[in-house]
């Protein structure tokens, strides 16, 4: 059985209208020369697709064509988006692509080997009307020098590479140029054991934005951190050389689980490094306003869409 993406039954239809309303409320219109909307998101297991409009018991993956059509909505109404966990069988990413048009381009890192790695990618998705490459496309990897040192004398320190490799891409849009970094942060067995990896990268960015700003360049940093609440030591660590996360993106969920409070996901900068003007930020929460007539639980929602919010962030350009 297969589908066509670009000609969804009415109900779809309908639906994605109701949807499109609903962005049309939360998030601020894209305007050309004057602002700039970076998101990031990591949407589940984002690798297969079932080519059926609604997946059945015996299909895997559960996300099919409906869901993505939802998916690709949302992610329309940003200029650049950081998605984590693309996986080695992209076929989700690539419909996405077809269904967002000519007009939109992705990069995005090879698979992270090995068990850490899980099969992810990390990429971004931006739409060539606004913005533009600058050249720079790079992974971060730590000196093997750095690593001993941390070996022999900071035992909380960074002791091996990132589980999964940071990305680096740079952008412009209108006259601003910056970097975006993004990367999934290892979750482990505690929150303990993500302290190390996330103040390895805050130490890391620290150091990368003063040599960019000697080019007039920024640097902001998002994605999954994996970070627990604000005064918890993952905070704490993500924000000890200085990263700003403003206030409009303290205190909100990330994830979809009603009953778990959730600071996982970040868009960060510093303030000294920063070539546009913060205007606003927030999440979006899909829950009641997609798949509503399939009467899904919030665990079968998240494989279907996902189980994190799209974080976003405007920035005035002009």
């Amino acid at each position: 059985m297969s589908i066509n993406l670009q000609a969804p039954p009415q109900e779809i239809l309908d639906e994605l209208i109701f949807l499109k309303k609903a962005l049309d409320l939360e998030i601020p219109p894209k305007k050309l020369d004057r602002n700039v909307l970076i998101c990031t998101w990591n949407i589940r297991v984002f690798g297969n697709l079932t080519m059926a409009w609604e997946a059945g018991a015996n299909h895997s993956p559960k996300r099919d064509g409906h869901s993505l059509l939802c998916i690709v909505e949302i992610l329309r109404r940003f200029d650049i988006i950081a998605v984590q966990e693309i996986r080695g069988n992209f076929k989700a990413l690539r419909e996405t692509m077809r269904l967002l048009g000519p007009d939109w381009s992705f990069l995005m890192t090879d698979v992270t080997a090995g068990s850490r790695g899980n099969d992810e990618r990390l990429g971004f998705i931006f739409d060539n009307r606004k913005v533009k490459l600058s050249g720079l496309a790079c992974e971060i990897v730590i000196p093997d020098d750095v690593l001993e040192r941390n070996r022999e004398i900071q035992a909380d320190a960074l002791q091996r590479q990132f589980a999964r490799t940071p990305y680096g891409v740079s952008f412009q849009v209108a006259k601003n140029t910056f970097v975006l970094l993004t990367l999934h942060v290892l979750f482990g067995s505690k929150p303990a054991d993500r302290v190390a990896e996330i103040k390895a990268i805050a130490d890391w960015i620290y150091k990368w934005s003063k040599d960019l700003s000697s080019w007039k360049h920024s640097l902001l940093t998002l994605g999954d951190f994996n970070i627990v609440r604000k005064g918890d030591p993952t905070y704490d660590a993500f924000v000890s050389t200085g990263l700003h996360v403003p206030n409009d993106l303290q205190d909100i969920d990330r994830t979809v689980f009603k009953k778990t409070y959730s600071f996982y996901d970040q868009i960060a900068w510093f303030d000294d490094n920063i070539c546009m003007e913060y205007a606003q930020g927030g999440v979006f929460d899909f829950r009641d306003l997609v798949l509503t007539k399939r009467d899904y639980t919030i665990s079968q929602l998240s494989f279907r869409i996902s189980d994190h919010f799209p974080l976003w962030a405007e920035f005035i350009t002009k």
